[in-house]
């Protein structure tokens, strides 16, 4: 990315908005990549000054997690507060879409970072710091369930954790498999998975 040479922070802040740079980057990202990507044309694309990339989010590394923390937010109710509700269903519903809205702009950035030595160890060592990744999600479906089997809702011998595995594994294959291979053929329906799915939890009678 370019620079705009010293002196970046002095002074008031340069004019622009956090959220027009957010999305100028990401959509920069997806026409160009990670390689061709520069503040400047950020900057252009935003309508700001490119000072303004800088004093947001203080260099590429800045800007780059700032858009995939963004991403994040989907799921940052889930993390906090926990799955709950009766509809089992719906509450997996509800939780699947989120992951698959974080995953639409979490996934560029993820994939763009690995053209990128100094880029991809920067966002590693942030997901590292923050503890982030896919085993959060499992943690929290497995314990939602452990709660409805001891409500008497989910069945008694399934695992929560096997359970909660396959609800992340397959939004994660929703939205990582058009942007890898360009299509979702062999994926079934939505519906057809958790149709699936809760006759798996259903409890039985005698």
């Amino acid at each position: 990315m370019s620079s705009t040479g010293t002196g970046v922070r002095r002074g008031r802040p340069p004019s622009g908005g956090r959220e027009q740079i957010l999305a100028a980057t990401l959509a920069l990202l997806r026409e160009r990549g990670i390689a061709r990507l520069t503040t400047r044309e950020v900057a252009q694309r935003a309508g700001v000054s490119e000072g303004s990339v800088f004093y947001h989010f203080g260099d590429r590394f800045g800007l780059m997690r700032a858009v995939f923390t963004d991403s994040l937010s989907p799921l940052v109710e889930v993390g906090t507060a926990g799955l709950q509700g009766d509809d089992v269903r719906g509450t997996l519903e509800a939780f699947s879409d989120g992951v698959q809205e974080f995953l639409r702009t979490g996934l560029d950035v993820l994939m763009a970072a690995q053209a990128d030595v100094d880029l991809r160890e920067s966002l590693v060592g942030f997901l590292a710091d923050n503890d982030y990744g896919p085993h959060r999600g499992i943690a929290a479906v497995a314990r939602y369930l452990a709660e409805q089997q001891a409500a008497g809702a989910v069945r008694a011998d399934v695992d929560p954790q096997v359970v909660a595995h396959l609800v992340v594994s397959d939004a994660m294959q929703r939205s990582a498999q058009p942007k890898l291979v360009n299509h979702a053929k062999g994926t079934p329906s939505r519906k057809a998975f958790f149709d699936t799915l809760m006759t798996m939890l259903a409890v039985t009678g005698g």
